[in-house]
């Protein structure tokens, strides 16, 4: 196949790209339930404030390198690898697999809860069920099983048809969800008696947080399709902050408003099913109504991060750092292999893993590693690449937060994968699984160099440009810097007095 044909389409716009993005709101209904039931309203209003400012703060990091390399598949990740690969091969494909399976283990976790929530409200009494290794399979499992198949149906066929279905799907949730927030408000009948603090134990917080990163970090999404975006050095930062503030709204407002209309019991005995609680309170008769809606946003969650996993792991073998079996895309132009890789591991997880909490546990840990790795990575492309365009670039305050987020994170990470127990999700087996899923990733990158790549000498540590090739300079140079021109890309456009692309050997 010829290389032209194994890039990705750029037809998306950056309204696609939020839309994307946004499609991990629905971790409202995933995790804040069960921490609202642990530690109170107040707490977790404060807990999911505090990961959404790191959140938007790395969202603007993210969004520089994005700008940097507009053609490169594999999302923030990428970037890192990029940056460490001067000084040791090794860094990139953990931060790349870890930051893969952050986007793809929570597709298990959101299609499990689809089918419980869909079994619960009209299949209540198919209870059957057989035991697989010592989970419980039934009916949710079943339904789950069938959300996971559909995305990648729908998804080796092309971004296109996944992104209009993902903007009509987010559109309606966000609708609903105002509307549960402000219908407590406007009745007269929120109470702030109704919300507490009960998070006495500032371990706790941190463990909370750490659950919490995902959803929140995962407004750096839009990252993931800045191949695909027709302007990648606008589209790409304008997608993520459009992310960062909708979510900021969401995390907070939501908790507030349905704890101050139900209580935080309420919440805490139906965790993942409370904003049926809440419109049957003001809308007699809506259950089924919501949970079609609650399951329709379910399913978009998983299309969209199907999506968003498959270019993590299409850019993971497109670096070299894992087998290249996943660096091929299909006639549509869509990451198929890796797709049907990233279904195939979370079917596996849906039947043979029964803590939901404990996935996004073990989920969360590589993937906050990544996220820490990725900030020490900017600080070194700032260091490394000071020449390097770049279309949207922050002052050198940048480097002061780049510091700080990846030492926090590194700090969330260790914290929160040893101390699994502190907010019931495990404990010493769900932590070595995490550490174990995540350096996974070592002896797939040596076979990969050693074996499959055994025609080409292992090196310890890569050549690096220090200025962009034609191609990409092109993107960069393109009027406005937003990339108009990369569809109708010619080397001999590029101005003649643009410096080549060099290379740093130190």
């Amino acid at each position: 196949m010829a290389e032209s044909e194994q890039q990705l389409s750029r037809v998306l716009s950056w309204k696609s790209g939020a839309f994307l993005g946004l499609s991990t709101v629905l971790g409202i209904f995933v995790t804040i339930g069960f921490m609202v039931g642990l530690v109170g309203a107040w707490a977790v209003i404060f807990i999911w404030a505090v990961c959404m400012v790191m959140a938007a703060a790395q969202a603007f990091l993210y969004a520089e390198m994005a700008t940097m390399f507009p053609s490169t598949v594999g999302g923030s990740a990428a970037y890192a690898h990029e940056a460490f690969r001067k000084y040791t091969v090794f860094v990139g494909p953990v931060v790349m697999w870890g930051y893969w399976l952050g986007w793809s283990l929570i597709q298990a976790v959101s299609a499990y809860v689809f089918g419980s929530l869909i079994q619960a409200q009209w299949f209540p009494s198919q209870t059957w069920g057989v035991d697989i290794l010592g989970t419980h399979v039934g009916l949710p499992h079943i339904l789950g099983g069938l959300a996971l198949i559909s995305v990648y149906v729908l998804n080796a066929y092309g971004i296109k048809p996944a992104a209009r279905l993902t903007s009509a799907g987010v559109t309606v949730f966000v609708v609903v969800a105002a509307v549960m927030v402000g219908l407590p408000f406007v009745s007269g009948t929120w109470s702030a008696h109704e919300l507490t603090w009960r998070l006495h134990s500032w371990q706790l917080g941190v463990v909370l947080v750490y659950l919490a990163a995902w959803t929140c970090f995962a407004a750096e999404g839009p990252s993931l399709f800045a191949p695909e975006y027709k302007k990648p050095g606008s589209d790409t930062p304008k997608a993520i902050k459009i992310c960062a503030v909708v979510m900021v709204a969401m995390f907070t407002l939501v908790p507030l408003a349905t704890s101050g209309a139900i209580g935080e019991k309420a919440i805490g005995d139906n965790p993942s099913g409370y904003a049926v609680t809440v419109m049957q309170k003001y809308w007699h008769g809506s259950s089924s109504l919501i949970i079609a809606i609650l399951a329709m946003a379910l399913w978009v969650t998983i299309l969209a991060t199907s999506a968003q996993s498959a270019r993590a792991l299409l850019g993971l073998a497109r670096s070299d750092a894992t087998i290249k079996q996943f660096a091929k895309v299909n006639r549509h132009k869509m990451p198929g292999r890796a797709l049907a890789m990233d279904i195939l591991v979370n079917l596996l997880i849906l039947f043979l893993v029964g803590n939901t909490v404990a996935i996004v546990g073990a989920s969360n840990f590589g993937y906050i590693i990544s996220c820490s790795l990725i900030s020490f990575g900017y600080v070194l492309l700032r260091r490394d690449r000071p020449n390097w365009p770049r279309p949207y670039k922050l002052p050198r305050t940048g480097i002061a937060i780049a510091l700080l987020m990846g030492t926090i994170d590194l700090f969330l990470a260790i914290f929160g994968v040893t101390h699994p127990a502190l907010a019931n999700y495990g404990g010493a087996k769900e932590s070595i699984i995490a550490v174990v899923l995540l350096f996974v990733s070592v002896p797939l990158f040596l076979y990969r160099r050693v074996w499959q790549d055994r025609g080409t000498p292992f090196q310890w540590r890569e050549d690096t440009p220090v200025l962009p090739d034609e191609a990409t300079a092109a993107l960069l140079h393109a009027p406005g810097s937003d990339g108009s021109a990369s569809n109708n890309y010619n080397p001999a456009d590029i101005s003649p007095t643009l410096p080549d692309a060099a290379t740093d050997h130190n």
